[in-house]
């Protein structure tokens, strides 16, 4: 059996990392050559995600400011610590600072294991400094667009291996609308940050026939975009659900699902909906959404270009017989299961610690 260790930072408990972490652990089940303990250093609000999940947690406190200073005072001795006790064969890491002091470490121990970067942004919107970002041994890539990343920043190719994410999902349809158009947002929403539901909103304004959007989100701090659709006269066919535990078990009916970021990892929320045979376009930026969305299951609109994603809308709303059946949908998204995800990520592991 091969023993692992997955350093982790505070995280908050409800990002796309966390699930992914908790989704990994599922997928492993019942894997026999693989130990794997992720140790959590600095916690998280909620620690929902660690059920299932093989975690030691080093809570230090819900200051950023006060884990910052511990970061800075004790987190090289910290990883240096446990590695020395663990004595792992392989080291995985989604934090930068985190993988390259793991290096480091292992190097002062004289241990012959490898070092896995595994992060789950984009380079180009978060990137990474040449230091810490070559002190990795192997890197995992959540998407083509990331793994293309790191090979334009001198990543040798034979050391990325392509694993995506993981999406539980129970593979139910979620039934399209008879009459009413029902276009879907899920996520945060802003209005011209990362999630830039700005441009949804010029989009709308620019349709005719019956369409609804159905915004399932925190919008709390979303005033600006309500101001937006009154201003383009388009709020009342805008139902604001705001945030929504497990909303795909409570989503009535959709004909399809828009995102609009200006920049992702890979977005889990496009996987999850073909996983319920909802249509999916997306903004084309430079990760993920290219490896989900194809002529089977979506469109994708070149980000800032809003008579295109217009253009895909109205279609929806005059055409909704074109459109794929959902059960093809359904089945594109097949690659990204969870017993896909365990076959990818174990893959990579074994030709890692074989080589």
């Amino acid at each position: 059996m091969k023993k692992g260790i997955l350093f982790v930072p505070f995280m908050t408990g409800k990002g796309g990392t966390e699930s992914v972490v908790h989704n990994l652990f599922q997928s492993l089940q019942g894997q026999n050559n693989i130990n794997l303990t992720v140790y959590s250093i600095g916690g998280s609000d909620e620690y929902g995600w660690t059920n299932g999940v093989n975690a030691k947690i080093s809570e230090i406190s819900h200051s950023r400011k006060l884990r910052t200073l511990y970061y800075l005072l004790f987190l090289p001795s910290k990883i240096y610590k446990i590695i020395k006790n663990e004595q792992p064969d392989f080291v995985i890491s989604t934090n930068p600072i985190m993988w390259f002091l793991s290096k480091k470490a292992v190097q002062r121990l004289k241990l012959d294991i490898p070092v896995i970067a595994w992060y789950h942004y984009s380079l180009q919107q978060k990137p990474i400094k040449s230091l810490f970002l070559k002190s990795a041994d192997y890197f995992l890539a959540i998407s083509s667009g990331i793994r293309n990343q790191l090979v334009a920043r001198g990543i040798q190719q034979d050391k990325i291996f392509l694993i995506y994410n993981p999406v539980t999902s129970d593979y139910q349809p979620i039934k399209r609308p008879d009459n009413v158009t029902h276009f879907i947002y899920l996520g945060r929403v802003d209005l011209n940050k990362q999630k830039n539901v700005q441009e949804l909103m010029h989009a709308l304004a620019l349709l005719h026939g019956k369409w609804e959007l159905d915004v399932y989100g925190d919008d709390s701090k979303a005033t600006n975009v309500k101001d937006l659709a009154k201003t383009l006269n388009i709020n009342d066919q805008i139902n604001w659900e705001g945030f929504v535990a497990n909303p795909w078990s409570k989503i009535p009916s959709a004909s399809a699902l828009v995102l609009t970021s200006k920049y992702e990892g890979l977005p889990m929320v496009l996987c999850e909906a073909i996983s319920h045979g909802i249509y999916g376009i997306s903004s084309n930026v430079a990760t993920g959404p290219a490896d989900i969305i194809n002529s089977s299951n979506g469109a994708l609109y070149h980000p800032g270009n809003i008579q295109q994603l217009a253009e895909q809308l109205q279609s929806v709303i005059d055409h909704p017989e074109k459109m794929p059946l959902q059960s093809t949908i359904i089945n594109s998204s097949k690659k990204f299961s969870i017993d896909n995800y365990g076959h990818y990520f174990i893959n990579a592991l074994n030709t890692i610690l074989n080589k």
